[in-house]
C-alpha cells in the first residue's frame, strides 16, 4: 500500500479491478454489487451533456434505466486502461465501448464510443470510484 507516494503495482491494480467490477456490475443488473463501487459523493459528468449523476443512487438509477432501454443486452467494454495518481488518489483512463449485445446472432452493435477518466479514493473499503468523466467520440444524446 503507498503511503502518499506513488502508486503501488498492487493499488494500481485494484483501481483496474473497480472499474471492471462497474462493466460487470452494470451489465449483469447486480445493483447492490454497483453501489459497493462508489464513495457517497460520487459524481459523473458526460461531455455534452447538460445532466450530472450525483451520489450512488443516482448512478445506480442511470444504470438500471440504461439497462432497461436495453433489454438487459447493454455491454460495456473497457480497453487501453492505465492508472497514474498517487498517495490515496488514483485516475484509471481508458477507452470504452458500449455495445447493445442483441438477442440474435449478427445483431449485436456498437451504441457510442468514446474516453473516460476515472478518479478513484482508497477507502477503509478499498478504492471507490469518486468521480467520472465521460468524453463521447459521437454526439450522444441521453435522455434521462
Amino acid at each position: 500500500m503507498s503511503a502518499g507516494g506513488a502508486l503501488t503495482l498492487e493499488d494500481k491494480l485494484a483501481a483496474q479491478e473497480t472499474v471492471n467490477r462497474f462493466a460487470h456490475c452494470s451489465d449483469y443488473g447486480d445493483w447492490e454489487g454497483l453501489a459497493r463501487l462508489y464513495t457517497p459523493d460520487v459524481v459523473t459528468e458526460m461531455d455534452g451533456q447538460a445532466i450530472r449523476f450525483e451520489g450512488i443512487e443516482a448512478q445506480v438509477t442511470h444504470a438500471r434505466k440504461s439497462d432497461e432501454s436495453a433489454k438487459g443486452k447493454n455491454r460495456h467494454y473497457f480497453l487501453n486502461m492505465y492508472v497514474e495518481g498517487e498517495g490515496d488518489t488514483a485516475r484509471v483512463n481508458y477507452c470504452f465501448l458500449n455495445v447493445f449485445a442483441s438477442n440474435e446472432p449478427m445483431k449485436a452493435r456498437i451504441v457510442c464510443s468514446g474516453r473516460q477518466v476515472d478518479t478513484l479514493r482508497r477507502t477503509a473499503d478499498g478504492w471507490k470510484i469518486a468521480h467520472r468523466r465521460v468524453m463521447f467520440d459521437q454526439d450522444v444524446n441521453v435522455q434521462w
